[in-house]
């Protein structure tokens, strides 16, 4: 089953709610029983507005440094992410700000920054935020 915040999210970025009851009864349609304080902690949480009356996901933030390639242990506790040369500690600092569930911390070489995670769910939102496509991960 999917994590009701991933749930809420997809919902936001595929519909139109304009209140926050409307996104309680569209979870409980999947089974997800969350009430209306938890649903409007989330949103502020994920940075989410209301434009012209309906709830809107905030931007995806823009990566401070390319990335050439991400490794992950057979477990997804631990994501290995190559950039270019001087910039791992930028995209370390951009990771540890965004703060995704799950992760643990980073530590940053020169090219490289490690991040550790709790798991698969983690690693999946790591992708997310690194913008990297479902077909590369």
């Amino acid at each position: 089953m999917m994590d009701w915040r991933t749930r809420l999210r997809e919902l936001l970025a595929t519909g139109e709610f304009r209140t926050q009851s409307e996104l309680v009864s569209a979870l409980a349609e999947f089974g997800i029983d969350v009430n209306q304080g938890t649903v409007s902690r989330e949103l502020q949480a994920m940075g989410v507005s209301k434009v012209d009356g309906i709830y809107r996901l905030a931007p995806p933030p823009e990566l401070p440094a390319p990335i050439h390639r991400i490794q992950l242990t057979a477990a997804s506790c631990l994501a290995v992410v190559h950039t270019e040369p001087a910039f791992a500690a930028v995209l370390g600092s951009f990771i540890d700000d965004a703060a995704p569930e799950g992760m643990l911390g980073t530590i940053a070489g020169d090219d490289t920054v490690f991040v550790a995670l709790t798991g698969r769910e983690a690693a999946e939102r790591l992708m997310r935020l690194l913008g990297v496509p479902r077909s590369r991960r």
